[in-house]
This record gives C-alpha cells, sequence and structure tokens, in this order.
C-alpha cells in the first residue's frame, strides 16, 4: 500500500468519524433512549424535528383548531402488545399549558398527531410509557425539544449533504498531505473551496430557505451557527490557498483543515432559527 493510498485512508477515517460524531450530537438528530418497564429493558429514538403544516402567514392562533397537525412517531423494537405510550407537550419557549396525548400503536410504532408550529416554532415534549401498573417517564420531564420546518426537495437536500461531505473529505485529505509539503496541496485546497462555496455558500442557503424562510441568517444578519461558522471556514481556506498561490506557506492548509475539523464538533444547527410567538417571527441564535 502506497502513501498516497494511506493518506487517503486516514482522510476517510477522520471525516466519517466527524459524520458519526454529527448524527450522534445535532440538536435536530433523534435522541437515542433507554428505558425499563416490568423489568425489561427497550430502548427507543425520540424525534427532535417534525415537518410542519403551518406556513409563516398562518402563524399565530390555535393550530389545533386550524386542523394543522403533523404526525409523529416513536419505534419501540419488541414493545409488548400492553405497553402504551403518552405524550406531555407544550409550545416552547414560554409558559404553555402542558397538553396530553395517547398514541396509536401499529406494529412497534406508536404514532400521535401533534399541533404542527410554524417553520422554526418549537414543541418541548416528554414521553410516558405505561402498561397499566407501571409508568416510566425515563426521567426527562427536563423535555426533548422539537423543531419543525418545511420539507426540502431532494434534488437541493441532496447535493448539499454530498457537497459538504466531499468538502470535509477533501479538506481532511489537504491537511493530512500538507504535512509532507505535497504540491498537490494547493490543487486539492482549491476544491475545498469550490465544495465548499457550492454546497455551504450556496446550497446551504437555499436549504435553509426552503426549511425555514430565510436565505441566510448568519452574520450580519443574525447569530446562525451554522452559517457563521460556514463562512468562518471558508474565509480561513481561501486566504490559505491565497496566500500560497504567492509563496509556500503549508502549515496554513493544515491550520484551515484544522479549523475545519473543529467546525464539525460543532453539532449541526447549534443556535439556530427559532420561532418567537411573541414576536410573531423567526429569531436566530437560539
Amino acid at each position: 500500500m502506497n502513501k498516497n493510498t494511506q493518506y487517503w485512508i486516514l482522510a476517510i477515517l477522520i471525516t466519517l468519524s466527524a459524520v458519526f460524531y454529527q448524527r450522534l450530537t445535532g440538536p435536530t438528530n433523534p435522541k437515542r433512549v433507554k428505558f425499563e418497564l416490568a423489568g425489561k429493558e427497550y430502548s427507543t429514538k425520540l424525534p427532535r424535528s417534525l415537518e410542519t403544516t403551518v406556513t409563516l402567514s398562518e402563524a399565530g392562533g390555535d393550530y389545533e383548531s386550524l386542523g394543522k397537525m403533523s404526525v409523529m412517531e416513536i419505534a419501540v423494537p419488541e414493545s409488548p402488545k400492553d405497553m402504551n405510550v403518552i405524550i406531555y407537550y407544550r409550545i416552547y419557549p414560554g409558559n404553555d399549558t402542558i397538553r396530553t396525548v395517547p398514541a396509536s400503536k401499529t406494529g412497534d410504532t406508536y404514532s400521535v398527531l401533534l399541533p404542527s408550529q410554524p417553520p422554526a416554532g418549537k414543541l418541548a415534549y416528554f414521553v410516558e410509557f405505561n402498561d397499566g401498573y407501571q409508568a416510566n417517564t425515563l426521567g426527562m420531564r427536563q423535555n426533548v425539544i422539537m423543531r419543525f420546518k418545511n420539507p426540502v426537495p431532494p434534488y437541493v437536500l441532496i447535493p448539499h449533504i454530498l457537497l459538504m461531505f466531499l468538502t470535509m473529505l477533501l479538506s481532511t485529505y489537504a491537511g493530512v498531505i500538507a504535512f509532507t509539503k505535497s504540491k498537490k496541496t494547493t490543487k486539492y485546497a482549491l476544491m475545498v473551496i469550490i465544495t465548499l462555496g457550492i454546497g455551504g455558500l450556496i446550497l446551504g442557503p437555499v436549504v435553509q430557505k426552503y426549511a425555514f424562510g430565510a436565505y441566510w441568517t448568519g452574520w450580519p444578519f443574525g447569530e446562525d451557527l451554522t452559517d457563521n461558522k460556514t463562512l468562518v471556514v471558508f474565509l480561513f481556506w481561501l486566504t490559505a490557498w491565497l496566500v500560497n498561490m504567492k509563496k509556500s506557506r503549508k502549515w496554513l492548509y493544515v491550520l484551515a483543515a484544522a479549523v475545519m475539523l473543529m467546525v464539525y464538533t460543532i453539532p449541526h444547527s447549534t443556535a439556530g432559527s427559532e420561532y418567537n410567538h411573541e414576536k410573531g417571527e423567526i429569531v436566530t441564535g437560539k
């Protein structure tokens, strides 16, 4: 196995680790939990993102009376026939009254209808599992926060995801070969700039426009951490490439790759958009 192959393998392993970390820590990814009932342990995932049926023009008022509902599903593998699931929820943030809704069961999947919130609107909820004799709320009365979004067309979302994955892979590979002072580093740096520019600074805002109704909510218009971190890492790579076009300073590529990796440790959608019911508008940095 030649050294270049080893570099690619290392870059792939680092990239996959970063992606896996994102999946585990992102605030809109399902929350993995375990609970015990009648002496048996079960595991499930609690949703933290749901598609809305409410438009921003319909925001405000009682969404249940409008019939604007969204289906939330919770799968509990090997769940007993007599197990029931009850959802306790309220509008978040604020001091909304906690309401309850029982779930219907189909196989191992429990489904409930929840009132849709406007794009970027949130519900706080916790779950009770019971068999008629025992009940388990997972000790989670601190709530799971779920954010609503509009659906994003696959022809926009899939290229965005693929290009961001490719950007991370190319960035890591460029950072690795920069240690060897390889002349190829500058070529791969340019590829990073192109894929990040298209995937992050063009398709990223388009995805956000579909999901939450705004193209850019980062600096200088807002505090959306996802937008801001994309801009920061793009500027790092652009600076490193421009400087190296005049004089070789490969350590700047290593720095840019390190910044990219650090950015990936910040969970996606952290400090993202949130609908403020009092103001009747979407705010960022929440």
